[in-house]
């Protein structure tokens, strides 16, 4: 499932605004009217005020829109553009130390981060189209209260141009989780085979998952903070620390023997159901560069606790990632990293109960109790191990040669003719009896069991609705249909017996017949011993 949200959150210029003649002629900042723009607020602060005459702005002072003492304090503190301001001490050398430089492009963006950390409330609140502003220096702010999820500032700009247009440039990055279906799965060469939405599993079985995370622009931060929230429905089981893994790859899918392992450059926490996979700067991994992919890989065993049928096994992973460009993010006081969360992505994974009723051939009606079953996987190779609950338990070795079944394997059938098992996978599956009910004949052939789940297969399922992923349940015992439900997650199936042979009362023909053939074999027997006496006296 994949949502992509892109919008502006902040927008932060810092541009010179001179008028055209000798008087205080006013020029103009134009705000498109494009869909990006729509409902949000812009504010000018004013950063420096003069008086413009022959193509120079003088009598430079500090404008209302800045906090002039810490602003300045602040250009001489900076750790790379420090130099530039040691011997300032007022509006006007500041002001012709960037008049003086006005190429050096990161030093422009380094004083609009700083004139926007110490902007004060002063400002001139824009509208969509042509705004008139007096000469200066203005920091021009996205004030917009409630922005979208999964959007990013945009960077500070130092413009020295009399007229300007804002244009709008951000990027965020985005996230997408994906699981891995092992049967019937479509190829999808951008995510790797049966990587995909929907999953089914039997209980007891690890489900492999990637978190797949683009890596936007970052080349106006400093710092660049990413970390994976992935929350686990209760049904999975969470790995440990060590067995998550993060690998940087050109593309949505994992070669571990071309994508580099990265996971030392994150940490990991598992706590309860949620994994944390986390980064304070993924620039200083090395050849990490704007388009590739960040892939978190762990797989997760389906549990006794996961939902049969719907609602399924839901997760939901999303980014947490730097979206202000214009604060380092170092991590120190007053320097953290600001982030904005990208909106979640979910996957789903389904399991299905077996319901097998014992009944009588020739009377449906009447459930046989104390039938004795074992389930064998698809090969044969397997049997099933069940708790008292019925809930899958794992797949075991069938026993060997005088061995006896594991009682844990044996499913018996209730007053009802009722046994069960919860927690299969869509799959084939053979019932072998091992003991029919009393006066009943063993079934002479195991029973051959297919689960059907119709489910959401590809990278389509995007409303994150259950019912939309599984759409349909069949179940069919030897080619014969039971009933399948897809709200409880139940594949319904009966197997008949039928009833024994039985000796008749005495008197009874069976009687005269066993009579007669034990006197012919009686009569058989003193004939054969006439003939043996008879054959020795003529070899004597």
């Amino acid at each position: 499932m994949k949502h992509i949200k892109t919008t502006v959150s902040l927008l932060l210029v810092l541009v010179m605004i001179m008028g055209m003649a000798t008087t205080a002629f006013a020029a103009t900042v134009t705000l498109p009217t494009e869909v990006i723009l729509a409902d949000h607020s812009f504010t000018a602060y004013q950063v420096f005020s003069g008086d413009y005459s022959g193509g120079v702005l003088s009598n430079v002072v500090w404008g209302d829109g800045i906090n002039s003492a810490a602003f300045l304090a602040a250009l001489k503190a900076d750790a790379t553009y420090e130099n530039f301001f040691t011997t300032c001490d007022n509006a006007a050398q500041v002001a012709d130390v960037l008049s003086s430089n006005n190429t050096n492009t990161g030093l422009a963006n380094q004083v609009a981060k700083l004139a926007e950390k110490h902007k004060t409330a002063t400002g001139t609140q824009l509208v969509n189209g042509q705004n008139t502003l007096s000469d200066g220096y203005y920091l021009i702010v996205d004030t917009t209260e409630n922005v979208a999820t999964g959007s990013a500032y945009n960077a500070a700009l130092l413009q020295v141009v009399g007229d300007i247009t804002i244009t709008v440039k951000t990027d965020a990055p985005s996230v997408e989780k994906k699981v891995l279906e092992d049967d019937k799965y479509s190829q999808d060469a951008n995510y790797g085979t049966g990587y995909n939405d929907v999953a089914d599993y039997d209980m007891g079985e690890a489900v492999p998952f990637h978190l797949i995370g683009l890596v936007p622009d970052m080349s106006r931060y400093d710092h660049y903070k990413y970390v994976f929230h992935d929350t686990l429905s209760a049904g999975l089981t969470p790995p440990e620390d060590l067995d998550v893994k993060v690998y940087l790859s050109t593309d949505k899918k994992v070669d571990a023997d071309v994508d580099t392992d990265v996971t030392n450059s994150f940490t990991v926490d598992v706590t309860g159901q949620i994994i944390t996979v986390s980064s304070n700067d993924i620039k200083v991994i090395n050849g990490i560069a704007q388009g590739m992919y960040l892939i978190v890989e762990y797989s997760a065993v389906l549990n006794q606790n996961a939902v049969v049928g719907l609602d399924g096994n839901p997760n939901t992973v999303h980014l947490e990632y730097s979206n202000k460009p214009d604060q380092s993010g170092s991590g120190q006081p007053g320097d953290e990293n600001v982030t904005g969360e990208t909106p979640e992505d979910k996957v789903i994974v389904f399991t299905y109960e077996l319901d097998v009723t014992k009944v009588d051939r020739k009377n449906p009606e009447t459930k046989l109790k104390d039938a004795k079953f074992v389930l064998l996987n698809k090969t044969k190779d397997k049997v099933a191990k069940v708790t008292a609950e019925g809930k899958l338990d794992g797949w075991v070795a069938l026993p060997g040669e005088n061995q006896t079944w594991d009682p844990s394997s044996v499913l018996t059938s209730d007053a009802n003719g009722l046994f069960k098992v919860i927690g299969l996978d869509d799959d084939t599956y053979y019932l072998c009896e091992i003991e029919a009910p009393t006066g009943y004949n063993l079934l002479a052939d195991d029973v051959e069991v297919k689960i059907t789940a119709t489910t959401a297969n590809g990278q389509d399922w995007t409303d994150g609705n259950p019912a939309t992923a599984l759409t349909n349940l069949a179940v069919t015992a030897d080619n014969t249909p039971g009933t399948g439900s897809v709200e409880t997650g139940i594949a319904a199936i009966t197997i008949a017996n039928n009833a024994g042979s039985t000796l008749p009362e005495t008197g009874g023909i069976g009687t005269t017949i066993f009579y007669v053939l034990g006197s012919t074999l009686v009569v058989a027997a003193i004939v054969f011993l006439v003939t043996r006496r008879r054959m020795s006296s003529v070899e004597k």
